[in-house]
């Protein structure tokens, strides 16, 4: 049954004006009126099992919503895709698990099912109802998928031919054949993150003199090496996100982390306390908040200034499109189990 509960929020503004990446990004403004949020607890297969179920993300329009939840007589979790708020399980091979990367306009999902026969890489098309098996290049091995957008690009990481420890990032355009992504001068390896639908690409590459420090960066095109995006005293960052014009991430871990949104020219133009965990079309922003060591919630935070923060307990993966019925969506953890959520805040 789906339950709806009124979760006060607190608002407070925040800059987001565009910094260059050398300076200090300013504190932020002063607070706006509260505002309540609705949250619903989204419905689940009949077959699943109690555990961990959640919202990984969602196409636009926010019809399509994607998440994942454990499965009676499956060793681990699966895939699960909510249309018009009804779920679905995703998988191409009967007993698997499986898991869905990305969701995008139209209903199509990028992702992976495996069983003791192996593993397929699919897109699925909710129209349909259908997998389309992409048929990886003799010779290579996809280490992992990360991102589709759109036009069905897709981006990911292969594993070094000779160093299975070393990765390479990839494009594999529609229709076409994947194809490595020109690292920074100086790095081995490489992994991609996300792409947008314009075609740019995030992602990582090893830092030539720190290994354990990976570099964050902006492929603006296919064909040109990717530029650095730096944090505000230019440290190295992780970025996780991009959608149209902004890249969300965070400079540190865990409670000493702060939360940055870049633009896809690399500079800072806005901060918060948080890692982001995802950002939308209109440059709001969502953070990942903790729930098993330092307890502080997910907030939200629009680009005009306004703040909502989340009861404890509520950990935020996807910020939905302005458009779209919904605000946020993640999991909470009251219950002793993960629920998937969905938030609508103000009017």
């Amino acid at each position: 049954m789906i339950r709806q509960l009124a979760a006060l929020c607190a608002t407070t503004a925040l800059l987001a004006a565009a910094l260059p990446a050398t300076q200090s990004v300013a504190t932020p403004a002063a607070a706006a009126e509260p505002t309540a949020c609705a949250k619903t607890v989204l419905p689940l297969p009949a077959d699943t099992e109690p555990g961990l179920s959640m919202v990984r993300s969602a196409d636009p329009s926010g019809r399509y919503i994607l998440g994942h939840a454990p499965r009676q007589e499956r060793a681990g979790s699966q895939g699960v895709l909510w249309v018009d708020g009804v779920p679905r399980w995703l998988a191409s091979k009967p007993d698997s698990e499986s898991y869905g990367y990305a969701v995008v306009k139209g209903g199509f999902v990028l992702g992976y099912s495996s069983n003791q026969a192996g593993t397929d890489y699919w897109v699925y098309s909710v129209k349909t109802d259908s997998y389309r098996i992409l048929q990886v290049p003799e010779g290579q091995e996809i280490y992992t998928l990360s991102g589709m957008n759109a036009r069905q690009d897709i981006v990911g990481s292969v594993s070094d031919e000779t160093d299975p420890n070393t990765t390479h990032a990839f494009i594999w355009p529609a229709g076409g054949q994947p194809r490595l992504l020109r690292t920074p001068r100086g790095s081995q390896g490489s992994s991609a993150e996300d792409i947008s639908d314009e075609g740019r690409i995030i992602g990582r590459a090893d830092n030539p003199e720190d290994p354990n420090s990976p570099i964050s960066y902006l492929w603006e095109s296919w064909n040109s090496r990717p530029i650095p995006l730096r944090g505000p005293h230019h440290e190295n960052v992780f970025v996780w996100d991009i959608e149209g014009s902004r890249i969300g991430g965070q400079v540190g871990n865990g409670i000493y982390s702060t939360g940055y949104i870049w633009n896809t020219r690399g500079a800072l133009v806005a901060q918060v306390e948080d890692a982001v965990a995802d950002v939308n079309s209109s440059g709001d922003a969502v953070t990942a908040g903790d729930d098993f060591i330092d307890h502080y919630p997910s907030i939200l935070v629009r680009s005009d200034g306004t703040r909502y923060t989340f009861p404890e307990g509520t950990m935020l993966t996807h910020a939905f499109n302005r458009n779209a019925p919904w605000t946020a969506g993640g999991y909470e953890t009251n219950s002793g189990y993960w629920a998937a959520v969905v938030y609508k805040c103000g009017s």
